[in-house]
């Protein structure tokens, strides 16, 4: 048993090297695409001109966003916690926030979930399922969005193509939790039935955390409270989405209508890779990449980017922490109750 222990460790060690040598490596690279043909002079008189009150009237729509996608989420928690006030719910949206921004692997999702688990019917897992539901709305909007600018806008052919082929790999994966929310009972079924010859404890706990999970997606099975939580999703994006106009009006850019939206489906795209906390320098390279593609010169467009971080992580950085002293909580006691809860929650079908 000793061996299997120090073998699994030794496997995880080579993982965590692997994935933060790949981050590493890509955060260079990104860095390097987003700056290797800016002259820094220009770059700072962008920086330099910047319109302050516009620039103000941005970051309030970054905290009107993260206000937007706590109500969604408080709606989406409606199912399994019933009794939950909408500043706590902000507060852990926050802790979440900061733990995806700084912290390696998205920790802040798995940190909403412990932090809300004792109030929830199903515990850890249904509060996870409520999360799995946001992105999917998330990926729903960006979907209609990413279809859009590879139909109607003038993208190049090299990202129409992959552009179209990500929406319709998106759409499958989606089209197939919808199913499994709506007819739950079958996909159980099926499920269960799908791993009868394992032993009968891990027979067991499989069931409990399907079960769990079904509980965080019911609100899916119901299409007034699903549609208004994709309305609130669509008001997420377009929060976003004046965050870029301002920002752009702030530094003076004049770039297409649609450059705006490219930019925040490039963002949220750059999301699923492995980087560095904070996304340094994959973030920037999207969004430079994103306004070059709509004829944005390079500094304007690292000007923009640069900016555009700022706003988009200082919320969390100061924000989270406050959040996380109002909660009495840290990433030591979130850490310890990660590993106990998914073990206890057991709800029997």
């Amino acid at each position: 048993m000793s061996w299997a222990i120090r073998i699994r460790g030794a496997r995880n060690y080579l993982w965590a090297g692997a994935r933060w040598g790949l981050a590493l490596l890509l955060a260079g690279l990104a860095a390097w695409l987003s700056m290797r043909q800016v002259h820094w002079a220009t770059l700072r008189d962008a920086l330099a001109q910047v319109d302050i009150p516009l620039l103000a009237l941005a970051l309030l729509a970054v905290l009107a966003t993260t206000a937007a996608k706590a109500a969604r989420w408080r709606l989406l928690l409606r199912p399994c916690c019933k009794q939950i006030g909408r500043m706590r719910v902000l507060r852990v949206l926050l802790i979440g926030q900061m733990g995806n921004c700084f912290l390696p692997a998205r920790l802040g999702d798995l940190a909403r979930a412990v932090l809300l688990s004792s109030q929830a019917a199903g515990g850890f897992l249904a509060v996870l399922g409520t999360i799995l539901v946001e992105k999917t709305l998330d990926g729903i909007v960006g979907l209609w969005i990413l279809a859009g600018l590879a139909v109607w806008t003038p993208l190049p052919f090299s990202l129409r193509g992959p552009a179209l082929g990500l929406v319709a790999l998106a759409s499958t994966l989606l089209a197939l939790l919808l199913l499994i929310a709506i007819r739950h009972r079958q996909a159980t079924s099926l499920n269960l039935w799908s791993v009868r010859w394992l032993p009968e404890g891990t027979r067991v706990r499989i069931r409990n955390i399907v079960a769990s999970l079904a509980i965080g997606l019911d609100l899916l099975r119901h299409p007034a409270d699903a549609f208004i939580a994709l309305a609130w999703s669509a008001v997420v994006w377009g929060l976003a989405a004046l965050t870029n106009v301002l920002l752009l009006a702030s530094l003076g850019i004049n770039a297409p209508h649609w450059s705006t939206w490219l930019v925040l489906v490039a963002g949220y795209i750059a999301n699923f890779l492995p980087t560095l906390p904070a996304q340094v320098g994959v973030f920037e390279y999207a969004s430079v990449l994103a306004l070059t593609v709509a004829g944005v010169d390079a500094e304007p467009a690292l000007a923009f980017a640069l900016l555009l971080h700022l706003l988009v992580y200082a919320p969390p950085a100061v924000l989270g922490p406050a959040s996380m002293a109002v909660e009495g909580s840290s990433w030591t006691k979130l850490k310890a109750a990660q590993n106990t809860n998914p073990r206890e929650d057991h709800v029997v079908l």
